[in-house]
């Protein structure tokens, strides 16, 4: 896909919608699962009609990751959560500790990790707790590529091996950057996250053998002064791969959802206002784009 427009092309319901600000998109098996501060669950067809919702925390809910099978949440109530993917009934908790707050999920090679505010990421391995390792930095944000763990909150992304195919786990840490939250890959070739300023978007190789070399940021200067990615800050990425072709999407506090192309250098071609500041992004099964955020609305952009 070459430079494309993009459109709305559905919302969701007010009457289905969260209470409160979405915090997390989770697009699995042909399905949309968006997490709220109003500690809800809400499972969406592709066209954002609401199939069923579960009041999993008391708490606001800060990401969402699912296997083949299971959805898991976490809350700022301490708790990582296990739901079932078809029809969100409750497995029982992973874990609950009362003075952590687990900010970030992710699934990856039938491991679950999570990130928490003290900087601790714990890995369960088919189901078992198998670890844990200390980041010097609260994970706000992660991305696992096979052996590979980006994490970042707003000073630096580390970059840490983790090994799991031992009967212990095993890490060290590969090299740090400067920059801040979201952070993901786009698809298995590189790996973007934000500047410190929250505002320019930083694209990296994802590869240990080429030491994680930089390969583009969205820089324009225009009249001696220098043009960010988005005018405000940026809230929400997704990165993908759509024929061979490397593809981000962006969204901030501006309230608009650009479309990025990374060909040695970062390209923009595309923009929408979606009339929402986004806190997460999701990419679907067909090219369609969902964009949750404040007040509990959830879009469905299109890519013509």
């Amino acid at each position: 896909m070459g430079k494309m427009s993009l459109r709305v092309g559905c919302r969701a319901d007010d009457a289905d919608k969260h209470i409160s600000d979405v915090t997390s998109l989770l697009f699995k098996n042909g399905k949309l699962y968006s997490g709220g501060n109003d500690g809800k669950i809400k499972n969406w067809s592709m066209d954002l009609t609401k199939l069923v919702e579960v009041q999993a925390h008391e708490r606001p809910i800060y990401s969402l990751a699912a296997s083949n099978d299971t959805l898991y949440s976490c809350s700022s109530d301490g708790s990582v959560k296990a739901f079932s993917l078809d029809n969100l009934s409750p497995k029982g908790n992973v874990v609950h500790e009362n003075k952590t707050e687990f900010w970030k999920l992710y699934y990856s090679g039938g491991c679950l990790y999570a990130g928490d505010d003290e900087g601790t990421m714990k890995v369960w391995k088919d189901g078992q707790y198998y670890g844990s390792l200390l980041i010097a930095e609260p994970i706000k944000d992660m991305a696992i590529s096979h052996h590979i763990a980006y994490t970042v909150k707003d000073t630096d992304l580390t970059i840490t091996e983790v090994k799991v195919d031992s009967d212990v786990l095993q890490f060290g840490v590969k090299k740090t950057y400067t920059g801040s939250a979201p952070v993901t890959l786009v698809g298995d070739k590189y790996v973007a996250f934000l500047s410190r300023v929250a505002k320019d978007i930083l694209v990296y190789e994802n590869n240990d053998q080429t030491h994680f070399k930089e390969v583009a940021k969205f820089e324009v200067r225009s009249n001696f002064l220098l043009q960010c990615a988005h005018d405000m800050i940026i809230s929400a990425l997704a990165g993908t791969t759509w024929n061979n072709k490397s593809i981000i999407f962006s969204g901030g506090w501006d309230k608009k959802l650009k479309k990025w192309s990374v060909n040695g250098t970062l390209n923009l071609d595309s923009t929408l206002d979606v009339d929402l500041v986004a806190n997460a992004i999701a990419i679907g099964d067909q090219g369609e784009i969902y964009v949750g955020g404040t007040d509990g609305h959830i879009v469905r952009v299109e890519v013509e």
